[in-house]
């Protein structure tokens, strides 16, 4: 529980810090922000310095340099799956996993065994797709949260679930942070019920 708490936490607090305000959140900004850099597989000569299971997934992050960089396999899956990747990467920067051993991922489901991996895929969601702003615009269905958050499928469907505990639980703005984002993400909310 502590590393999901963490990880919702930090969620809320990189959103009022980078001032996002409207989905789909943009990763760059987020980036930006931690000095975290973002390069595509196919944009660096460097992916070839990394062993075959490292470049094989979707993406990685590392230190060169002192500074944090993800490396993204930009050659493969959907749009909304390399969101997912980069926000996932994020986590583990942001959230200072240690950077030592590169670690691949393909996929968007929670791990059971690994708490990093879950913490950054919990991050990855809530960044992507905060409840409390979907809750706002009165979402129902995946399809929207695909069309609104630029997620797969199988992200949206994952992020519904929880959404709907949530509904289930009346566990909407309980946190001071929570009530943050949810004020801060109010215009967009607002103009997205009248359209």
């Amino acid at each position: 529980m502590k590393y999901y708490e963490a990880a919702r936490d930090m969620s809320w607090r990189v959103l009022l810090e980078c001032k996002i305000t409207s989905l789909p959140v943009d990763l760059n900004i987020i980036a930006d922000n931690y000095n975290i850099e973002i390069v595509g597989y196919s944009d660096s000569p460097l992916t070839k310095l990394f062993n075959h299971e490292a470049v094989s997934g979707d993406g990685f992050i590392t230190r060169i340099n002192k500074r944090k960089v993800i490396f993204l396999n930009d050659n493969i899956k959907t749009r909304g799956r390399r969101r997912f990747t980069v926000a996932h990467e994020l986590g583990h920067g942001i959230l200072n996993h240690p950077l030592e051993e590169i670690v691949t991922r393909n996929n968007e489901v929670d791990s059971k065994t690994d708490p990093l991996e879950m913490q950054a895929n919990v991050f990855s969601r809530d960044i992507l797709a905060p409840a409390c702003v979907l809750e706002g615009l009165g979402v129902t269905n995946a399809e929207e949260i695909v069309s609104i958050c630029d997620i797969s499928k199988v992200s949206a469907q994952i992020r519904l679930e929880r959404l709907n505990m949530l509904r289930e639980r009346g566990m909407f703005n309980k946190h001071p942070l929570e009530r943050q984002v949810s004020k801060q993400f109010e215009q967009f909310i607002n103009a997205y019920k009248i359209v």
